[in-house]
């Protein structure tokens, strides 16, 4: 990531006094994690397993979280939605309305084979084909791939980058295995390692009930509680691997550029050359200030050509805006008077002898709307 200051040209000296004597002013940059959240994590189930559908999929939704699941399509059929009993087929109509919920639908490939076993053309039918029947069935493209026994390598990963953004390269796993969670007190654990470390941490799981790495659900659920009330307080960031990646790839390819900025307000672009179809994930743009006093009682962001403000959270000493990355200006003000859009819309509601006209001038620090009177 790259931020660069947009000057005009000045003479060596001239520059040189400015930088002495013009107090420190606002800087923008990007948090490691949405929101500044110090850790993440993704829960990721494998296989289209039945107890994800009767167990996972609800619990998540019962506490609020959202979950990625990774699907072998060959082992997906088609049938009325419902939940599927312990030992058969899951339908794609089960999952179909678990993605409605918003969580997130990957590919398991078709046939979960070892995909460093292939050639390259079974390779690319495992890749593409599973991704090609997700959208067909569920309607989305998934964009995130969880590979067979974990299997990969550098021709694999090429192969996977064709079709998806991003596949599951590390994992902890979860189950009655030896060395696997199987305890509320030991999935804990995961989580908490995400949040100490300040790190991004993913969960494997397969079936909650199935026979191979069983757990209790109702051990589970707590599990699921536990995470939420990190997400509450505002030490976890909980959600699909897919949106998680999507956010470390727009952060590391963000460029930033700072437009204005002064002790009360700052405008800069954030471009990042990307899909903006595939990578659509708000960035947390902290935007810090210059001053030893109290923080703002608040403040506005807008991206230009909208009216509606960005979510926003002001701190002691910096203000935390999110946004898609894009090409349109953002404009963050903090100087406790009305913002350049609150004033616009006041103008336009005013009767009587005055109108608004949509024109602006450079006035100082801010741009102001001029107003005229009716004749």
């Amino acid at each position: 990531m790259r931020t660069r200051l947009a000057l005009p040209y000045l003479p060596a000296l001239l520059l040189a006094s400015l930088f002495l004597t013009a107090p420190l002013q606002a800087q923008v940059t990007v948090t490691k994690f949405s929101k500044d959240f110090p850790g993440a994590y993704a829960f990721t189930f494998d296989d289209a397993l039945p107890s994800q559908i009767i167990y996972a999929a609800p619990y998540l939704d019962q506490v609020g979280l959202k979950g990625s699941f990774y699907l072998i399509t060959n082992n997906v059929i088609d049938g009325a939605a419902g939940n599927a009993a312990i030992g058969k087929p899951t339908t794609w109509a089960d999952w179909k309305a678990i993605s409605d919920k918003g969580h997130e639908i990957g590919s398991h490939t078709l046939t979960h084979t070892d995909l460093t076993t292939l050639a390259a053309d079974a390779l690319g039918r495992e890749l593409t084909e599973s991704a090609k029947i997700i959208k067909e069935k569920i309607g989305i493209t998934p964009v995130t791939l969880a590979y067979p026994y974990n299997a990969f390598n550098a021709t694999v990963g090429k192969a996977m980058l064709q079709t998806y953004i991003a596949a599951r390269t590390s994992q902890v796993a979860y189950g009655d295995v030896a060395g696997f969670a199987n305890t509320t007190e030991a999935m804990n654990k995961y989580v908490d390692g995400a949040v100490a470390g300040k790190s991004f941490q993913i969960g494997m799981i397969h079936g909650l009930t199935e026979p191979y790495a069983p757990m209790d659900p109702a051990q589970f659920l707590e599990h699921l509680k536990y995470c939420k009330k990190l997400m509450d307080d505002g030490k976890l960031w909980v959600a699909t691997f897919g949106e998680i990646r999507k956010y470390l790839i727009e952060k590391d390819s963000i460029h930033i550029t700072i437009k204005t900025q002064t002790a009360t307000e700052a405008s800069f672009t954030a471009e990042a050359s990307l899909d903006s179809v595939r990578f659509n994930v708000p960035l947390t743009f902290a935007v810090a200030y210059s001053g030893t006093g109290a923080a703002p009682a608040g403040a506005k962001a807008y991206r230009a050509g909208s009216a509606t403000p960005l979510p926003v959270t002001v701190e002691a000493d910096r203000i935390l805006v999110q946004a898609v990355p894009g090409k349109a200006l953002i404009s963050v003000d903090w100087s406790g008077t009305a913002a350049i859009h609150e004033t616009a819309a006041a103008n336009r509601r005013a009767v009587g002898a005055r109108t608004s006209k949509r024109k602006y001038l450079v006035s100082g620090k801010r741009l102001l709307p001029q107003i005229k009177k009716s004749p």
